[in-house]
């Protein structure tokens, strides 16, 4: 606060100034002198702690023992039926099972995983599904992991088709192609053969009028689908057989709602996102089918993609600019990500419902644009916080959630507006590898600026609205582990190596930071025109540790910032271990003890700079691996002068 109506001092009137409330967080986006005096001008691997005070940040250290020739591409908690979580990791191109206690990984044999294609995960049904949008889908039950081999087109037989009954040759054609289902997924429907007949289908009349199908068995096939249609390439899903043959009799209905794949399926659709929304799986991220959605089945239908076991996949503007980035649960309904070439994207809802084509029900899904211009293009990019998802992109970070006071309706807002010059420096190139992560009351973005793997993490307060940007350090994944122990672990991925971030770190990986609180630039009075000389500046510290420096400037009458005092500042000693005096006749030890620093819980130190000034500030850092202090408040106190205007202010 502050405050320049105090009693006059003789004839020279008090300047008194304060900080006690840091709450405001990071604001890169207004100058010194006009962001709030709770906010800071700079917060360089600090963070928010208690109920608003800035802290040196968390640290990092190596974690799990083991470490990888490549860097990782992904890593998971795996939920065993017994209760107790195993530590997955893809890495070298394998699936390892970590143990952090042993520090000790085992290779878990039955897939490869192209190296160098991030991996993202969802557990259902007592399986890990694995994606990488390169490779077949693999899935892990805690003890064998498994891929599903990709089935072959099916082939027609020397004769494909022929009449039968009443039939003969005439001026309808009917056109069919034939798919291969297995547990997973279909092939593509091979190419379509046609037959001239004298009568509509419609028209048929029972068994004495028909067409039969012929192809040769498919290895591994559990059904084949059948597609038929008066025009050719406009075929639609007309039948699901057992065999490899089908007989046409007029009585199966088209159903209008599900076309020929547009690709083979059955070693698992190569998408490269998959997550849990209604109990069934959604995967996205198709690099050969970039606006399409996919879906599977639930119950004993959940992990198949297949039309023919309650999956299926639609595509959200077929050919054109949204791709599809992500899916989200939300709300008990699938909400998909999606990004465009200019960064925004947009976000749709894919709800599935039910339809009776005769006595069969079908499985329809409809797609709704919500938002048109706020998407995201990074895959591990969205995260549940709370009620909402927040998720960034090239704009900034932005919240999705319920328009107050209005049911059923759903908002984004933007709430990165603080420290959008930071958003601005992000590489847009490399944006789509940041990752978010909700932990402990705050939502964690760790992002690229640099040329290449995230290399900044951000974050916002979920408690105190602030933002604290931001750490010099990155991470490609977020996530949590809890060992053996109960314990539960913050993790993140750098590199070869997992790292648990955590207070109890003092550097990263044992190399010491450089931390940096810079405080807003006071004027000394509401009168921006006059000065004062401050006498003392101070600063109050909480478990302040090594020998951070505490700076204090201010700008004087040539317009210039000057230093008006710095210095290093020491915390008391204490004489610790044994052998330092006798208790009685008896020693102690054989030892001398030493002297060892300690933290205070309330440090104060101040300067005495007595110089003439119209704006203060003031900033501490520390660079060594032991430095470390919370700021709990800043003071100065001084008299305002009644002195001259500088000469170059005049025009």
């Amino acid at each position: 606060m502050i405050n320049d109506r105090f009693p006059r001092l003789g004839d020279k009137k008090p300047i008194f100034i304060e900080i006690s409330d840091f709450s405001g967080g990071s604001n890169t986006l207004y100058s010194e002198t006009r962001i709030k005096q709770n906010e800071a001008v700079e917060s360089v691997n600090l963070m928010l702690t208690e109920d608003g005070v800035w802290s040196k940040r968390w640290g990092t250290a190596p974690y799990g023992g083991v470490t990888f020739t490549h860097n990782i591409d992904g890593f998971t908690e795996f939920r065993k039926s017994d209760g107790s979580g195993e530590l997955i990791v893809v890495a070298d191109g394998k699936l390892w099972g970590v143990n952090p206690i042993a520090g000790s990984k085992t290779e878990i044999s039955g897939a490869t995983f192209t190296i160098g294609y991030p991996c993202s995960f969802a557990q259902l049904g007592g399986y890990l599904y694995i994606c990488n949008g390169e490779d077949p889908l693999a899935r892990y039950n805690g003890s064998s992991l498994d891929v599903y081999s990709e089935l072959s087109t099916p082939v027609w037989a020397d004769t494909p088709i022929t009449r039968g009954g009443g039939l003969s040759s005439g001026s309808y054609t009917y056109y069919y192609r034939v798919s291969a289902v297995n547990a997973i997924g279909e092939t593509l429907a091979n190419t379509a053969s046609s037959i001239s007949v004298n009568k509509q289908r419609d028209d048929w009349t029972g068994d004495t009028e028909k067409v039969t199908l012929n192809w040769s068995a498919v290895s591994g096939a559990l059904q084949y689908i059948v597609y038929m249609s008066d025009t050719a390439g406009y075929e639609v899903m007309l039948a699901q057989v057992i065999t490899n043959s089908y007989v046409d009799n007029g009585d199966d209905i088209p159903n209008n709602y599900i076309e020929p794949p547009t690709d083979n399926t059955t070693g698992g659709p190569k998408f490269a996102s998959i997550a849990v929304s209604g109990n069934r799986l959604w995967g996205t991220k198709d690099k050969n089918n970039p606006q399409k959605v996919y879906w599977s089945g639930t119950g004993v239908n959940l992990g198949n993609f297949s039309p023919a076991y309650d999956g299926g996949w639609v595509n959200l503007e077929k050919g054109g600019r949204n791709e599809a980035v992500a899916v989200v649960d939300y709300q008990g309904e699938a909400h998909v990500f999606c990004k465009t070439s200019e960064g925004r994207g947009s976000i749709w809802k894919v709800s599935l419902t039910s339809t009776t084509i005769a006595t069969d029900t079908i499985i329809v899904p409809v797609p709704t644009k919500l938002i048109t211009a706020k998407g995201t293009p990074a895959t591990r990019s969205p995260v549940h916080v709370e009620n909402d998802v927040y998720f960034i992109n090239n704009v900034g970070v932005h919240v999705l959630g319920d328009e107050v006071g209005v049911l059923n309706r759903l908002r984004t807002n933007e709430i990165s507006a603080k420290i959008r010059p930071f958003m601005a420096g992000v590489n847009k190139a490399y944006l789509h590898k940041a990752c978010s992560y909700y932990f402990e009351g705050k939502v964690f973005f760790s992002v690229p600026v640099g040329n290449g793997e995230p290399d900044r993490i951000i974050y916002y307060d979920t408690e105190l609205k602030a933002w604290v940007c931001y750490w010099t350090v990155g991470v490609s994944q977020f996530g949590e582990f809890t060992d053996a122990t109960g314990a539960t672990h913050f993790l993140g991925i750098q590199g070869n190596k997992l790292v648990k971030i955590s207070p109890n770190y003092a550097g990263d990986c044992g190399v010491a930071f450089t931390w940096k609180y810079k405080s807003p630039r006071f004027l000394v009075s509401k009168n921006w025109g006059q000065f004062g000389k401050i006498k003392r500046a101070y600063v109050r510290l909480k478990d302040a540790l090594g020998a951070p420096v505490f700076s204090f400037t201010g700008t004087g009458k040539g317009d210039s910032t000057v230093t008006l005092a710095t210095s290093t500042i020491t915390q008391g000693v204490a004489d610790t271990g044994l052998g330092w005096d006798m208790l009685g006749t008896v020693a102690l030890g054989s030892t001398y003890g030493a002297p060892t620093t300690f933290a205070l819980e309330s440090l104060i130190r101040y300067f005495y700079p007595r110089k003439l000034v119209r704006d203060i500030q003031w900033s501490l850092q520390g660079s060594k691996l032991n430095d470390r202090a919370t700021i709990t408040g800043l003071m100065a106190e001084g008299a305002f002068i009644d002195t001259s205007k500088p000469e170059e202010w005049s025009l």
